[in-house]
C-alpha cells in the first residue's frame, strides 16, 4: 500500500509558476525548501524520475491553499513536487476575470520576483510571464485551512467506499490532532503511466496500449457516474498507475472540499481552456479535454508542447482564434486521432462524454490502437511478425481456406468427385512405445514426418494430418490435378517406403532397427471443409476416407496396397508403373474387393527387398 499526505504542510513552499523562469523549455531552477539545493539541467530529470518512482501520484501534484489578504504569503504545497513544465498543479484562486493584483511576489531560487500587469494581456516576453505567474501565485493567508481539513476528513470516508478495477483503492486514512490526515492507497508496482512512456526500454504496442485507455475511460466514467459525480480535476499520464498486470488506474481523484475554496485546478497544459480563461470549474468536460491529453501523450510518448515557451503556449490555448492544440502524432491511428480531436475541442459541449468513449474504445482491439513503428522505441515490426503468421496458416490450410480464415470470411466446403488418398501406419508401433520413453518416441516420429513433409512437397502431395503414427495425404483436392493425382499420390507412396526404411528407431541403438509402415492408396469423392473456431482443423469426409483406412489396414508391411480403381486409373496416368494383383481379398465392411501392389520401377521385387 502507498501513503499519500492530503492537506499540505505549512510550512513548505510551491512554486507552482516556476516553470516560467527558464528559458530552457520553461524547466528553471526551483528553491524545494529548506536544505535542499535547487535543480537544473540534468539534474531536474533526474530529480523527476526520483520522483516518478514513487507509487503515487501525489508527488507530482501542487495543491495550493488560497485565502485572502493584503500581505504576500507563501503558497503551501507537498512535500514532493515535480518541476517538469507543466506537470505541477495549479489553481484558479477564485477570482474573477476583472480582478488583477497590482504587484504579486513570487520568491524564487533566484531571489523575490515582482511582476505586475493585466491578466488579459497578450503581449509576449516578460510582461507575458507575469502574467502567468500572477495566474499560478496568488497568495494564500489560510483562512479556509481548518474548515477545509474537516471537509476532507469527510471526503476520505466517502473516497475509502469507493470499489472499482478501473480506480485506485482507497483503504482508509490516518487522522491525528498532531499530524495532517493522510490516505491509505493500494500499492501500485509498475508505478505511473507517465514513467512508462519516458522509460524506452519498454516497448508499448497495441496489445499493452488497448486495455490502458480502456482501463482510464472505464475508471473516469464510474467517477462521474458517480452520486454525486467526482471530478478528478488533475487527469494525466502522472495520474494514472500501472499494476502489476500492466492494468491502469486512475488516481488522485476525489478531493472536492478542496475544489470548493480553490476555484479551477489542475496541470497548466493539461487544463481546458475555459479553465485557463476562468469561465468555469473543472467539470466533466474538463476531464475529458485531458483525457485527450494523456491520448497524446501515449501515442508521442512526450509531454505536450515539449520544447515550447510555456508562457506563449497558454496564450496560444486560451486564444480563440489561435486555438492551439497538440498535434496528432505521427503514429496515431485514424480512430484515435478522430477521439483525441473531439475531446480538445474547444467547445465543451462538443465534446463527448466518458460513457460515449468508453463504448467507441470497447470496439476498437489492439490492431486498430497500434500505433505506428517509427513512434515507439523498439518497436517489434508488426507487419513482419502478421506475415509469420499467415505464411503459418498457408503451411496449415489450402491457400483458398488460409485466405478466407486471415480474413475472416466462413469458409465453404470443398468438393471433388475424383481425388487420390494416401494413408500410412507404423507397423508395430505399439510395441515400439512401450520400450521407449515418450521423449524417445516423440523424436522418432518427429523424424520420420520431417522427412514426410519434405517428400509431400516434393510430389506436391498436400498433407491433412498426422494422427499418432498414421499420415494423411490427398491429391487433387486442394487444387486440380487431374490428370496424374494418383501418380503423384503413388510415387509419393514409394518413397515414403524408402524414407521410412532409412529412419532408425534409435540413433544410439542400431540394434533396434529401422521404421517399417504400411500403406494404402484408394481413389474416389470428397468433401472437405474447416471444423470448429478454437484450433480450427481442415477434414475430409466421404467413404473414399473409410475405404482407404481399410487399403491401409489390409495391407502387408512394407507394401503399398491399392483399390482397384486407383489401379485403373495408375495405368491411364503412368503405365510404366509395376503393379500386382494381390487377388479379391475381403475387407470388413466392403465386403470382397479385388486390390493391387504397387511396385517401385527400379526393383525387380517389391519393396520388401529394398529392405533385405
Amino acid at each position: 500500500m502507498a501513503v499519500k499526505r492530503v492537506i499540505p504542510p505549512k510550512e513548505r513552499v510551491n512554486r507552482a509558476a516556476s516553470f516560467l523562469e527558464s528559458d530552457d523549455n520553461g524547466l528553471g531552477s526551483m528553491d524545494m525548501g529548506s536544505g535542499e539545493t535547487p535543480l537544473q539541467g540534468s539534474g531536474k530529470k533526474k530529480a523527476r524520475r526520483q520522483m516518478g518512482s514513487a507509487l503515487t501520484s501525489s508527488q507530482m501534484s501542487l495543491d495550493p491553499i488560497f485565502g485572502e489578504g493584503d500581505e504576500a504569503r507563501p503558497v503551501q504545497r507537498d512535500d514532493d513536487t515535480d518541476i517538469e513544465a507543466g506537470t505541477g498543479k495549479a489553481a484558479n484562486f477564485g477570482m474573477s476575470s476583472t480582478e488583477t493584483p497590482a504587484t504579486v511576489m513570487m520568491t524564487t531560487s533566484k531571489g523575490v520576483a515582482t511582476a505586475s500587469g493585466s491578466m488579459e494581456s497578450s503581449q509576449s516576453g516578460p510582461s507575458n510571464k507575469a502574467k502567468w505567474k500572477r495566474w499560478f501565485g496568488y497568495k494564500s493567508g489560510g483562512k479556509n485551512y481548518e474548515q477545509l481539513k474537516k471537509d476532507l476528513i469527510e471526503e476520505m470516508r466517502t473516497l475509502s467506499k469507493l470499489r472499482h478495477p478501473c480506480i485506485t483503492t482507497v483503504m482508509g486514512c490516518v487522522v491525528d490532532k498532531a499530524e495532517e490526515p493522510m490516505l491509505v492507497m493500494e500499492f501500485m508496482q509498475y508505478g505511473s503511466l507517465y514513467d512508462l512512456l519516458h522509460n524506452e526500454t519498454i516497448v508499448i504496442d497495441g496489445e499493452l496500449i488497448c486495455p490502458i485507455l480502456q482501463d482510464i475511460a472505464r475508471g473516469a466514467r464510474f467517477l462521474h457516474a458517480a452520486d454525486p459525480p467526482i471530478i478528478h480535476g488533475d487527469l494525466k499520464a502522472a495520474n494514472v498507475l500501472v499494476d502489476s498486470r500492466f492494468r491502469a488506474k486512475i488516481s488522485d481523484f476525489g478531493l472536492s472540499a478542496k475544489k470548493k475554496y480553490l476555484g479551477a485546478t489542475g496541470t497548466p497544459y493539461w487544463m481546458a481552456p475555459e479553465l485557463l480563461r476562468r469561465e468555469s470549474t473543472n467539470s466533466a468536460e474538463s476531464d475529458v479535454y485531458s483525457f485527450g491529453i494523456i491520448l497524446y501523450e501515449l501515442y508521442s510518448r512526450k509531454d505536450p508542447y515539449e520544447g515550447e515557451d510555456p508562457a506563449t503556449v497558454l496564450d496560444e490555448i486560451v486564444d480563440k482564434n489561435v486555438n492551439k492544440r497538440p498535434s496528432v502524432p505521427a503514429g496515431m491511428p485514424p480512430k484515435i486521432a478522430e477521439i483525441m480531436n473531439e475531446c480538445v475541442d474547444g467547445n465543451p459541449e462538443k465534446r463527448p462524454t466518458f460513457e460515449e468513449i468508453d463504448l467507441r474504445i470497447q470496439r476498437l482491439d489492439s490492431d486498430n490502437v497500434d500505433p505506428g513503428e517509427t513512434i515507439i522505441s523498439h518497436q517489434l515490426n508488426k507487419s513482419k511478425r502478421r506475415a509469420s503468421s499467415e505464411d503459418l496458416i498457408h503451411q496449415v490450410f489450402p491457400p483458398h481456406v488460409a485466405k478466407a480464415l486471415v480474413e475472416g470470411r466462413k469458409v465453404e466446403p470443398d468438393r471433388v468427385d475424383m481425388a487420390t488418398m494416401f494413408f500410412s501406419d507404423m507397423v508395430g508401433f505399439t510395441n515400439i512405445a512401450a520400450q521407449l520413453t515418450p521423449d524417445q518416441v516423440s523424436d522418432l516420429l518427429d523424424r520420420l514426418y520431417l522427412k514426410f513433409d519434405a517428400l509431400s512437397e516434393k510430389h506436391d502431395v498436400f498433407k491433412i494430418e498426422t494422427i499418432g503414427d498414421a499420415f494423411v495425404g490427398v491429391c487433387n483436392l486442394v487444387k486440380k490435378q487431374e490428370a496424374d493425382h494418383a501418380k503423384r499420390v503413388a510415387e509419393f507412396a514409394l518413397d515414403t517406403l524408402k524414407a521410412a526404411a532409412e529412419t532408425p528407431i534409435l540413433p544410439d541403438d542400431p540394434s533396434k532397427g529401422t521404421v517399417r509402415i504400411r500403406v494404402g492408396v484408394h481413389s474416389g469423392p470428397l468433401v472437405a471443409r474447416v471444423v470448429g473456431s478454437r484450433n480450427p482443423r481442415y477434414c475430409v469426409f466421404g467413404d473414399t476416407v473409410n475405404t482407404t483406412a481399410r487399403m491401409e489396414t489390409y495391407s502387408p508391411p512394407n507394401k503399398i496396397q491399392c483399390s482397384e480403381r486407383t489401379a485403373q486409373l495408375l495405368k491411364q496416368q503412368v503405365p510404366d508403373l509395376p503393379l500386382e494383383s494381390r487377388g479379391s481379398i475381403h475387407i470388413k465392411g466392403k465386403g470382397d474387393m479385388e486390390t493391387y501392389f504397387i511396385k517401385d520401377r527400379d526393383s525387380a521385387g517389391n519393396a520388401e527387398d529394398i529392405m533385405a
